[in-house]
């Protein structure tokens, strides 16, 4: 127990020293130390962009040795890595955010492998699956190997000289566009919001009305009456959005669909015309 606290420690510390550059002439001769002291596993958790408490382009390392290697129960033997956002290391110890100043991502794990994200033709893709020729973003990647920190354990064979490296993949929040129809019939965009969840309106009693939550508010004299997730309006929306449990690939680390669009239903009260005396 003793050597693991080490261990922890170690990695606490190296998240300040490496936080900006791991190529300082420095760093090395802390990992040649911790190397001579049997510390010779490297784990390399790329943020990829993200924000490590407050910090940018931060790569956090941890020095592990495989003489705490532990057997899972398929009987193969490996260190148990530990995420660096486990409440175990301590509330807020590194806390990861990505923002690129106008839109919000949120992670969806970490991944042993990346590719660069292309359409069918081979023409780069952004984090949103647009094409970055025209989006003006940058190009994003697809993963793989979703690492399970309860699961998994991390074996000499996947060691190269001693390193190992997870990604985070970042997705960006979602946006949802909200529709009504306008007075020729036809649905038209009246709001968007960008976020990760969505909380539809909800009948209150007392004032007779719908709290109309992350939805647009109903103007004087229209009423909501329901929500649906095509234009056709054969599938309501019945209980809160959670986007991150239905328009997330969790084994690519992408997105489904980044804009939802919302068709709301809308009843707007007639207005008596007094009648005019003849």
């Amino acid at each position: 127990m003793m050597r693991k606290n080490i261990i922890r420690i170690c990695a606490f510390v190296m998240l300040v020293a490496f936080a900006t550059s791991m190529a300082a002439c420095g760093n090395a001769n802390i990992y040649d130390k911790l190397r001579g002291d049997g510390y010779g596993v490297k784990v390399i958790f790329d943020a990829q962009g993200g924000v490590v408490n407050e910090t940018q382009n931060v790569t956090i390392v941890e020095v592990l040795s495989m003489d705490d290697a532990i057997t899972g129960a398929d009987g193969k033997t490996g260190l148990r890595l530990l995420a660096p956002e486990d409440p175990i290391r301590g509330e807020g110890v590194f806390k990861l955010a990505k923002t690129d100043g106008t839109n919000n991502y949120f992670q969806s794990g970490w991944y042993r492998t990346r590719e660069l994200r292309v359409d069918e033709n081979g023409n780069a893709l952004d984090a949103y699956g647009e094409l970055t020729s025209q989006s003006g973003r940058e190009q994003a990647y697809v993963y793989s190997d979703k690492w399970d920190f309860e699961n998994d354990l991390l074996t000499e064979a996947d060691l190269e000289n001693g390193e190992f490296t997870l990604y985070a993949a970042w997705i960006p929040f979602f946006t949802y566009e909200f529709y009504a129809k306008n007075v020729v019939g036809e649905f038209e965009l009246i709001d968007s919001k960008k976020k990760l969840t969505l909380n539809i309106p909800v009948w209150t009693e007392r004032r007779e009305e719908f709290t109309m939550n992350d939805f647009p508010k109903c103007e004087d004299g229209v009423v909501f009456l329901g929500a649906y997730l095509d234009e056709a309006m054969t599938e309501k929306i019945e209980q809160n959005i959670d986007g991150r449990e239905l328009f997330v690939d969790y084994e690519n680390g992408v997105a489904k669909k980044t804009t939802i669009k919302i068709y709301m239903d809308l009843y707007i009260i007639p207005v008596a015309v007094p009648e005019v005396a003849s």
